[in-house]
């Protein structure tokens, strides 16, 4: 069964343009998050602050988990770089780490 020529029309118009050559980029796409962190079970140890090199971590002290504690957040998505140190060092395992792959295709 073939598509009415129109169909095949339309169906065409809603498809994005396609490029000869993929662009490369070194940043990652808009709304990216490098890492999960699992605040309910965080027990605001501190570990994870000390062994960051890029400094992008704190903990919340406006917020309080079930656990009684000021759980760590990410305060600088742009400068993470899924090194994943601070989950290496967590005791309570509450990091998930996410990294683009080495060359980001757009």
């Amino acid at each position: 069964m073939a598509l009415a020529p129109t169909a095949t029309t339309e169906l065409s118009s809603l498809l994005p343009a396609a490029s000869s050559t993929p662009r490369h980029s070194d940043q990652p796409p808009p709304g990216f998050v490098p890492l999960a962190i699992r605040v309910d079970r965080c027990k605001g140890c501190e570990l994870c602050l000390s062994a960051c090199p890029h400094h992008c971590l704190a903990l919340d002290l406006g917020a309080v988990n079930p656990l009684g504690y000021h759980p760590v957040r990410l305060t600088d998505a742009s400068a993470c770089t899924s090194c994943a140190i601070c989950a290496r060092v967590c005791p309570d395992a509450v990091f998930t780490v996410f990294a683009l792959p080495k060359a980001v295709v757009r």
